[in-house]
């Protein structure tokens, strides 16, 4: 495993990601409502245009296989040979773009959003600040990525590698 080019593909993806993902929220902010607390999900509920959350699911998608893919292929350019390199590799850069997703998007954007009232429904909503926010940002960064998404993720990455023959 190539640790340096493990922790410099883990940072750029996390920009890449979390860029993309703020990007395509100033695009369809009421289909993103979805992904938050429960008490804002209702809030913005009637004001949610349920294309829009498909259109933004199919983006995620792509997302999502774009970065496995790259994951892959600099894992291979990189010199990263055999399932169990693949399968860390994977892991700790998709743990990189987790740390950004919560830092960068549910810690720092959310004061953002909060403030500017981007979700319509849910503006004022106690659920915005920290105590509501933590009920979901804390278990799905903390346990969710690490112990599921990860380690898919690693699993995937480290599948693509054996599919093509590295």
């Amino acid at each position: 495993m190539n640790w340096s080019r493990t922790i410099l593909d883990g940072i750029v993806m996390c920009v890449i990601f979390n860029g993309l993902v703020g990007l395509f929220f100033f695009i369809f902010p009421q289909a993103y409502s979805r992904m938050f607390p429960k008490g804002i999900k209702q809030a913005a509920a009637p004001y949610v245009n349920m294309k829009d959350v498909k259109v933004l699911r199919c983006v995620l998608i792509a997302i999502y296989l774009l970065m496995f893919l790259y994951m892959a292929v600099r894992a291979h350019s990189a010199g990263v040979r055999g399932f169990q390199n693949l399968f860390w590799t994977g892991y700790v850069e998709m743990m990189f773009v987790n740390a950004g997703d919560f830092f960068l998007l549910d810690v720092l954007a959310r004061k953002y959003v909060m403030e500017k009232g981007f979700i319509k429904g849910a503006e004022g909503h106690p659920d915005w600040k920290w105590n509501g926010w933590r009920k979901l940002a804390v278990p799905e960064h903390g346990l969710g990525w690490p112990l599921l998404f990860c380690p898919l993720t690693g699993v995937i990455v480290a599948g693509i590698g054996a599919l093509l023959g590295w």
